[in-house]
């Protein structure tokens, strides 16, 4: 029985208030393209493209939620991921409107590492209220 795509989702509000809680996991599942598109990310989003997430379904934990994000052009294959991570006896869910949505809404992003401070070492992100 496939869920209804309303209890897919969780509303970035929702979402806001619980980045930090130890039984969340969000993961960034946007496309290399969109990625690079798109510079910001969740604070404390880990980044998993869905091929990813299919693959290495084991190292994730059992235990916590997994809230999946991605872009407009991602949404089919995050829902995808979602399903089968539900399918697996995960419990996961999808950021309504994903990054678009987070931006818009006002939420604290992170700056992704450029590559020239990446190889030099450098670990600061710039955050964007």
């Amino acid at each position: 029985m496939e869920v209804p795509l309303m209890e897919l989702r969780i509303p970035c509000a929702e979402l806001y208030l619980r980045l930090g809680d130890d039984d969340v996991l969000v993961l960034d599942c946007r496309s290399p393209e969109n990625w690079e598109q798109v510079e910001f990310h969740i604070p404390g989003s880990l980044r998993m493209t869905p091929e990813e997430v299919s693959q290495d379904l084991f190292i994730l934990p059992d235990d916590e939620l997994i809230v999946l994000y991605g872009c407009e052009a991602d949404w089919e294959n995050v829902l995808r991921v979602c399903r089968m991570l539900l399918m697996q006896g995960r419990k996961a869910v999808c950021l309504d409107g994903g990054i678009q949505a987070w931006m818009a809404e006002g939420f604290p992003t992170e700056q992704h590492l450029c590559r020239d401070s990446a190889m030099n070492g450098s670990h600061a992100a710039a955050e964007r209220w």
